[in-house]
């Protein structure tokens, strides 16, 4: 491994010291409690609280669609950035970050920790550039970037598109979530208890669909500012609740110290605390020897931030940016998000993960020989060898109350010697901490972070779907002159329908990490394309088609026949089982639509010149435009600036992620590099004139 990046990794990794001579008492481990009425008044009074302050504004939302959408353009970044995050902070959202920590340990964050590189390129150029454009929708982009048939029809098919296939499917993994947390928390069974137009309906649905009624009231009724400041109110809750458990279980360990002292003694813990992949034997610059977990660090830290569709902003970001009362606001509300979003919200929940491994220990069967199960019972999986033989696989016992290891295969499926065949659901322990270590009153107030964290969620993605088919749709395509509040009332009527498209993508998955892995290799081809559009002016709409089309059939093809994918992939980005693991599929998938899409560019007609001038001038992009700044003067934003804030602000939110972490799991042996670095970073994103004043001087 090369001396450079090796002494990075190595300060990045707040690394683990030797285990202590005798590991501390294990903590209580509380018997799960149930839920008091202490507990249910807690619950009663956020759900009053939320409708309540949602229909204050209600008188906000009429009027105009820029009223009822974007809060009639008047939102202070404090307000906007802070619904960036509680939008994104779901009740599925501690599930996922506690499945990724017991499976990958603190390294295995940089999942989505990756995105913060794209996150920052938005605050110190795109949030300005959006903002300009002065659109309702990112949808409705796609007519002022674009000229013609292609750039309507692009309109047209992305808003259905992202309706159905981006706010419906990350509903659906909401839905899923907060369906695992009510099973936990409110110990209902999972027989079904309603049937629903083909759909068999747990007591879990039933009570999750009651909070999605409830938002819908809100959102439907108030429109953005309702959601705004609920989903504000929701944050703080959301945050509150995640701190109190994490600081009743450092607790109940005997404080900080004694946890991180058992941490370092478990052989099962130990190696997950580290912030950095395992490098052993890995060198940089020989692929090679790159193992999986390098692999994927790889991927998350240099190819997921510009491969993906929210390279430029996700429609949640886009619409509070549009939403922002001018540059200044906009700018500053990403930088928020950036800061809470990554380093404010995580770590209570990566402590409380940590500290399940040694409260719930992860336990997995495999499968001895390659074959076929046969049989599923409960406390054992039935496989045929190859060969004939029958193998019993016992289900193994964890000795622990409330904890299993469950199947993971089904009858007649065909399976791989090292596959797992039961395992226990290692995005289950976080509630089942909270069932455990919370006692009455907390647990009202845990279980009513949950409910915010689902709300907020809910509700964005209710009137950001809403827009896209009132304004890209139905006003665009269908009825394009009816008077404002008519399109105001449609609105209202989309709420339910995409509820229950959404409600179908929940019940037809098991797992809230696979739905989000096969979400971000579907869109994994379009990232590229989307930055190119502010920065080149040859990009057209064919070369949007291109990407969405080659990233939506390869991430189809490898779904079905993930054994072709597998031959193309080094084996430590294969499974066990045979499958491509996620980073595999995402480079796949990139590697196959980027070529394609510039070729495929630079094949297709040019956008018409009158279309690029009029976006040119109201945009004022950065990049490679000349054939539009014929007798013009130069811009004066300079791109060395940009790229110095760029880089200064992902070192300063970077060394907010991890100066946590080493406060926490090391005692602050490296705070010092850390709050340099972040000094450092801060003073690099500062260099930029204009970045957060109302207007950024000149024209580019």
């Amino acid at each position: 491994m090369s001396g450079g990046l090796a002494a990075l990794l190595a300060s990045a990794a707040l690394p683990v010291t030797a285990a202590p001579v005798s590991a501390p008492a294990a903590p209580s481990a509380l018997a799960a409690a149930n839920l008091a009425g202490l507990d249910w008044l807690v619950i009663g009074a956020y759900l009053a609280l939320a409708i309540g302050a949602g229909l204050l504004l209600r008188k906000r939302s009429r009027g105009s669609m820029e009223n009822f959408f974007l809060s009639g353009r008047n939102l202070p970044w404090w307000l906007a950035g802070t619904s960036m995050v509680a939008t994104s902070f779901a009740s599925d959202t501690p599930l996922v970050i506690t499945g990724w920590t017991r499976a990958s340990g603190v390294a295995g964050n940089w999942r989505w920790w990756g995105y913060v590189v794209s996150t920052l390129l938005i605050v110190v150029l795109f949030a300005r550039l959006w903002k300009r454009s002065g659109v309702l929708t990112d949808v409705e982009f796609m007519e002022l970037r674009y000229s013609g048939r292609p750039a309507r029809a692009l309109r047209g098919f992305k808003s259905v598109y992202q309706v159905l296939f981006m706010h419906c499917f990350v509903m659906g993994w909401v839905m899923l979530g907060m369906t695992k947390v009510m099973e936990v928390v409110f110990q209902l069974d999972g027989e079904p208890a309603l049937a629903l137009g083909g759909l068999e309906l747990t007591a879990a649905h039933l009570v999750m669909m009651g909070c999605c009624v409830l938002a819908l009231v809100y959102s439907e009724v108030t429109g953005l500012w309702g959601v705004v400041l609920t989903d504000f109110i929701q944050f703080l809750l959301a945050l509150l609740g995640a701190v109190v458990l994490a600081w009743v279980v450092v607790d109940d360990f005997g404080g900080l110290s004694p946890l991180v002292d058992a941490l370092r003694a478990s052989p099962v813990a130990a190696p997950r605390l580290s912030g950095a992949p395992d490098t052993t034997g890995v060198v940089v610059t020989d692929p090679s020897t790159w193992n999986t977990a390098f692999w994927e660090f790889a991927v998350f830290i240099g190819v997921i931030w510009f491969a993906t569709k929210n390279a430029d902003g996700s429609g949640v970001m886009v619409q509070r940016i549009l939403a922002s009362r001018n540059e200044k606001h906009a700018t500053g509300a990403t930088l928020w998000y950036a800061v809470a979003h990554n380093a404010v919200r995580p770590w209570p929940w990566i402590l409380v993960a940590l500290a399940s491994l040694l409260v719930l220990p992860p336990t997995s069967a495999t499968s001895p020989v390659r074959g076929t199960v046969r049989a599923v019972e409960a406390d054992a999986i039935v496989v045929e060898a190859a060969a004939g033989d029958v193998v019993r696989v016992p289900v193994p016992e964890t000795g622990v109350e409330d904890w299993e290891a469950a199947p993971r295969v089904a009858v007649d499926e065909p399976v791989l010697a090292g596959q797992v065949l039961a395992s226990t659901d290692d995005e289950l322990a976080y509630p089942v901490m909270m069932r455990r270590y919370l006692p009455a009153g907390l647990l009202g107030l845990m279980i009513a972070s949950f409910l915010a964290a689902f709300m907020s969620t809910i509700d964005t993605h209710v009137n950001l779907a809403s827009s896209y088919l009132v304004n890209d749709v139905y006003k665009r395509f269908v009825v394009p002159d009816a008077p404002a509040a008519h399109y105001v009332r449609a609105a209202r009527f989309t709420g339910p329908t995409v509820l229950l498209v959404a409600l179908a993508f929940g019940l037809s998955a098991d797992s809230v990490r696979g739905m989000f892995n096969t979400f971000s290799t579907l869109f994994s081809g379009v990232g590229v394309v989307y930055l190119l559009r502010w920065l080149w002016w040859r990009i057209n709409a064919w070369s949007e088609i291109t990407a969405l089309a080659v990233g939506g059939a390869a991430t189809l093809v490898m779904e079905a026949r993930p054994e072709w994918a597998a031959a193309c992939l080094p084996a430590p980005l294969v499974s066990a089982g045979g499958d491509p693991i996620f980073p595999g599929t995402l480079l796949l998938v990139v590697a196959l639509a980027l070529p394609t899409t510039i070729l495929v560019t630079l094949l297709t007609p040019p956008v018409e010149r009158e279309v690029l001038r009029e976006f040119h001038d109201r945009v004022r992009p950065f990049g490679a435009w000349g054939p539009l700044r014929e007798g013009r003067p130069p811009g004066r934003l300079d791109g060395l600036r940009i790229v110095t804030a760029w880089i200064g602000a992902t070192a300063f939110v970077v060394a907010c992620i991890l100066l946590p972490g080493d406060l926490l799991l090391e005692r602050g042996a490296h705070a010092g590099l850390w709050l340099a670095v972040g000094a450092a970073g801060l003073a690099g994103l500062l260099t930029q004139p204009g970045l957060l004043s109302r207007h950024t001087p000149g024209r580019s």
